[in-house]
This record gives C-alpha cells, structure tokens and sequence, in this order.
C-alpha cells in the first residue's frame, strides 16, 4: 500500500527526537516489506525539499509553523494519492480531516494540554501566544474536526488520557522499539556517576534533577560523584546557569551516539525527571546497557519504566524524594544489580520488525 504521513519533522531535521525515530524505523520497515511511504514535512535552512532516505520519499515545506498552511497544498500536488494517511499531531494537527478524502489514522505520542503553558512559563508574549494558540487547537477545535476518528498511541497512559478528552477513538497502543548495532560493553566508573540524556526543555526537568543532585552532593555517598547532562534546547542557558559553580555537573551539549554508548556503558543509572512523554524511548536504551532508570511517575515514563522491577519512580517535581531515590540506588548495589538485570531483559522485548508489524496490522484494518 501507499501509506501518506504527515510530520512536523523528520529523521534529518537538526531539532529531530523521539517521534521522527519512531516513525522513520516503522516506515522503513513498511517500506522493507513492500510498501511505498511518503512523508509530507518541515523544511529548515540549508535542506533540501525533496529527497529520498532509507526509502521513504521526503518532501518538505515551509517551517515547522507554516508547514501547517502549506501541508495542503503539499497533498493536492501529490501525483499518486495514497491508499492511507497517517496524521501525526505533535501538539498542532494536521486537520487532514477537512481535505483528505482517504482512510486516515490519527496518531498522538500524548496529549499537549500542560505541556503548551510548562514550556512557555517564563518566556516572552511570542511563545505565550503560541502556547495559547496551540492549546486552543489541541483542546477545542481538535475533538470537533477529529470526532470519531481512530486513534494509535505508544503507551497505555496515553490512550488512557486520549479517550478521557473524546479526540476519538483508541483503536492500538504500538509501543516504541530500539535498535541498537553495538553489544553492550558494560565498565561502570569506580565513582557514582548518573546520567541525563534528553531535549534540554523546561518540561524535561533537567532543572529538577540538577537541585535534586545539589541537595545531597554533600553527602558522603555521593562523594566524587558526577552528574552527566546530555542534549541541546532551548533551555540549556538556564540550566547551565543553575549548575554554575559544581564541577561534578558535567553539560556535555549535544551528543553522537558513540559517546551516548560510551556514557551507558559507564554510568550507574539513568534519571530521566521528565513532565510527561509519550513513551522514552531512552529509557528503554538505558536498560539495555543495564542502566537502572529512575523517572518521574508520569504518562509515557511510568509504562516504559516498570516500577521496582527495571528501575524507580518519584513524583515530578519533587527533587527531595529524587534525591532520595538517587542516593537509595548510590547506597544499594544489590538493587541496583537486579533493576539492571530486569531492565536488560525489559529491553530485548522491543523491536522494530515487532512494532511495524503492529502498526501495519492496524492499517490494513482500516483499509
């Protein structure tokens, strides 16, 4: 089948994350299988508009807002009309609905609502406005354009929270996968050292952590510890400002995946202190180096991360009980040896040849 997926971003794109690997795994593996995938997404400086990468045609338009106004357009030139149309909403809809007359999927990674207003806290009228706008869309003209549409999520929570807003209907929870080419090649560091590796945004609670490490940084467990900071965003200038003056914070910026591996393989754990996410896909990566993960107990992070079993929860927020948490893990090693020993056996359970699978299933149903 031809299969249309519209996306804010793709794998190229400079700010790509968790969402653009999920969907770029899955339609190389549909394009493996047969099928043809093309994306309709955001252009950036220096790119080009249309290009063909591990089999799946790209075309771009526009930014990351205006692709909005333009995806239209984008269809109509569209000289073989797909069989299917998967509309990814990443906070803004696509609102397909309205001029595609093909079967469609509606898919959401999770739900925006808090998330518009936890990322616009403290910024100017521009994001502010945004924020607004983005909210408006997701919460009142979203559940009208979309009623009765069907649905796939990657996580039980947030299929729980889609249904509770009435976007539509839940039809496949399709878990996120990992896919990685190295065997571990596990030699902790002789010190505690933690590890964070995620966009550098107000929602993803690096700021939260940060405290956290320097409430019990004095503490004797936690003596030469090092806290690793891995990633780039728009928020990296405050954090880089909260850890000013601890040397055993180390804010690496953006990383390759050498050096990613590199850290997993020597940190003790992962901390992944988050406001909410559609899965975490990294969590799962943490685990399968053997990495215990501590993670905020929120939609996404509390289905990738079983409680007491691959790694720990604590309320988002709350760097006092983070604290605890991380000098509970510091202090216990025989706990820490059975989360990591689940969290590798956790990890070997997902793959993308499994999940595309799951998805084209759920595509041909609604065919």
């Amino acid at each position: 089948m031809h299969i249309l997926l519209f996306s804010w971003r793709d794998i190229k794109n400079p700010k790509a994350g968790g969402s653009e690997l999920y969907f770029h795994e899955i339609s190389k593996k549909l394009v493996e299988n047969g099928n043809k995938v093309t994306w309709i997404c955001g252009a950036w400086n220096g790119c080009k508009k249309e290009e063909v990468v591990d089999g799946i045609k790209i075309l771009r338009a526009g930014s990351e807002l205006s692709l909005y106004l333009l995806a239209p357009l984008a269809y109509f030139k569209l000289k073989e009309k797909p069989d299917i149309i998967i509309d990814l909403e990443n906070g803004i809809p696509f609102f397909t609905p309205l001029y595609a007359k093909e079967r469609k999927i509606l898919h959401i990674h999770h739900v925006h609502h808090d998330v518009w207003f936890k990322e616009a806290l403290g910024k100017g009228i521009k994001e502010k406005i945004i924020a607004s706008i983005g909210y408006f869309l997701e919460a009142k003209i979203m559940p009208f354009v979309y009623k009765g549409q069907k649905i796939i999520t990657i996580s039980k929570s947030s299929a729980e929270e889609i249904n509770k807003l009435g976007f539509g209907k839940v039809i496949g929870v399709v878990n996120p996968a990992i896919e990685i080419k190295v065997n571990p090649n596990i030699r902790r560091t002789s010190y505690p050292s933690i590890l964070f590796l995620n966009r550098i945004k107000k929602y993803k609670g690096a700021d939260v952590l940060i405290r956290a490490f320097l409430r019990i940084c004095n503490e004797k467990e936690m003596k030469n510890a090092v806290l690793y900071i891995c990633g780039d965003g728009d928020y990296l200038k405050e954090i880089k400002e909260l850890a000013k003056g601890e040397e055993r914070i180390k804010i690496l910026g953006k990383i390759i995946e050498k050096e990613k591996y590199e850290l997993m393989n020597k940190c003790w754990f992962f901390i992944n202190p988050s406001f909410k996410e559609g899965w975490g896909i990294v969590n799962i990566e943490a685990n399968y180096f053997g990495m215990p993960v501590i993670g905020s107990d929120v939609g996404g992070i509390k289905d990738s991360v079983i409680n007491n079993k691959t790694g720990l929860l604590f309320k988002y927020g709350d760097e006092k009980e983070l604290a605890e948490k991380i000098l509970e893990l510091i202090k216990d090693k025989k706990l820490r040896q059975k989360l990591s020993k689940n969290g590798f056996k956790w990890a070997r359970s997902f793959s993308w040849d499994k999940t595309s699978k799951q998805y084209l299933d759920i595509l041909k149903k609604r065919l």
